[in-house]
């Protein structure tokens, strides 16, 4: 059975699977694609266009009345980026500079 239309999935695991199987675009950590594109299985397409925005990102509800154990893994997170970050130097962007 033939399907059109968008995919949409909330997972890494299918969205990778996906753009395997040629289904289309899929953006992901870069981590979770390795094997495919070390492999050849997939490719990268984009990256002039990919911001560098490093970190994680985590959104809740709001700062009032927080609770102890997502306060705890906030600053879990913090730390264990503000320690890759020193370790890890940043990787550059492809293509040409701009000229300011």
């Amino acid at each position: 059975m033939i399907v059109s239309g968008p995919l949409i999935a909330n997972d890494f695991p299918t969205l990778l699977g996906a753009a395997i199987e040629g289904m289309g675009l899929a953006q992901m950590p870069q981590p979770i694609a390795a094997g495919p594109l070390a492999t050849g299985k997939l490719v990268r397409v984009l990256d002039p266009l990919v911001p560098m925005a490093p970190g994680v990102f985590l959104y809740y509800p709001s700062r009032h009345q927080m609770l102890p154990k997502l306060r705890a893994f906030i600053d879990h997170v913090k730390g264990h980026a503000a320690t890759a970050m020193k370790a890890k130097p940043r990787r550059k962007a492809h293509g040409p500079t701009p000229a300011l």
